[in-house]
Parts: C-alpha cells; sequence; structure tokens
C-alpha cells in the first residue's frame, strides 16, 4: 500500500510539472541536428540535453576525427525510423511515417520550443522518461545532459560514459564548451 501511494504520488508530481508546462504538439516532421526538430513549422529544442554541433569534430576511441555533429543527427532519425512501423510489402515505395509527440516545456532565449519527444504519446506520459527522444540520445551517447538546465539526464549520462557508448566511446569537448570557443 505504502508503495502504490509513492508511485501515484510521484505520478501525479510527474502529470503536474507537464500540466503547466504547457501542450502536446503532434506531427510529421525535420530533424535540424541532434537536439533540435521542426515540427508544423515550429522549431523545437529538445529540453535538458544538449548535442553536438554539427561542425563539431570528436575523435573516436581510435582517435581519429570524426563528425559527431553529424553523426548525433543520423542517431535521433535512426531512434525515430527504428520506433515507426516497418513496411510489409518491399515491393511499394515506402515513405517512413516520420510523425513525433512532443509536450512544451516553455521557450529559451532563442524563443525556440523547448520540448520532451517521444515517437509514441504514451511514452510521454510514463513517470519514468526512459521512452524519450531526449532520454534516448543521452543513454547512447549521442547527447549530453544539460545539466545546467535540468538534472533529469545525468544518469543516462553516466551509464553513457561508463558503458562508452556514443561520443563518450574518445575524446569531445562538451558542445556548450565548443559554441563558446567557435561561435
Amino acid at each position: 500500500m505504502k508503495k502504490l501511494s509513492l508511485i501515484l504520488f510521484s505520478l501525479i508530481l510527474f502529470l503536474k510539472s507537464f500540466a503547466s508546462a504547457g501542450e502536446f504538439i503532434h506531427g510529421k516532421l525535420r530533424i535540424v541536428d541532434g537536439d533540435s526538430i521542426v515540427i508544423n513549422n515550429q522549431k523545437i529544442r529538445l529540453w535538458g540535453i544538449d548535442a553536438p554541433e554539427m561542425k563539431q569534430i570528436c575523435k573516436n576511441e581510435f582517435k581519429k576525427n570524426y563528425n559527431c555533429g553529424i553523426e548525433s543527427k543520423k542517431s535521433l532519425e535512426r531512434a525515430i525510423l527504428e520506433k515507426l512501423p516497418k513496411p510489409k510489402n518491399l515491393n511499394v515505395k515506402y515513405e517512413p511515417n516520420n510523425e513525433v509527440w512532443c509536450i512544451t516545456k516553455g521557450k529559451d532565449r532563442y524563443k525556440r520550443i523547448l520540448g520532451i519527444c517521444a515517437v509514441e504519446q504514451n511514452d510521454l506520459l510514463m513517470p519514468i522518461n526512459d521512452y524519450t527522444l531526449n532520454a534516448w540520445m543521452v543513454r547512447f551517447g549521442h547527447a549530453v545532459a544539460y545539466i545546467r538546465y535540468s538534472k533529469l539526464y545525468k544518469e543516462f549520462e553516466e551509464e553513457a560514459k561508463t558503458n562508452k557508448r556514443g561520443v563518450w566511446r574518445g575524446e569531445f569537448e562538451r558542445p556548450e564548451q565548443w559554441r563558446r570557443k567557435n561561435k
């Protein structure tokens, strides 16, 4: 009974934080980079994460340079496509159904919508954010937790770092630091 009460209390707090945040946005998307998408002509920045910039170069586990910004964008594309239905008839031209759900969390200083996004709307209602695109990008090392704004994804960053996933396989500069030096 105590455990059930705790779960219900956590769920209420979680939903309450989202209710104060805003609205759902849903539709076909265009991926801008590893932490930005466009749905219905609205630019959405994935809240709580920071992905390498499109021109950012990192080093892999063999100390070879690679474009980690482009790799991050491709990883976000894969995360979305792998969760969407696959074609049953391979002889028919397949257009992927690139639809995503986001719940808004306000706007950043550039007036972009901040959002937590997922392929399925139900994944946004779960008390633990394991199934969001935000969490997936950090968990697999294609973005880092943007702890200046939220600590929600910090444990996923630690998991990626421990398991040497994505950028954590080699050497990289946190995107925020890279931007300061290069923009």
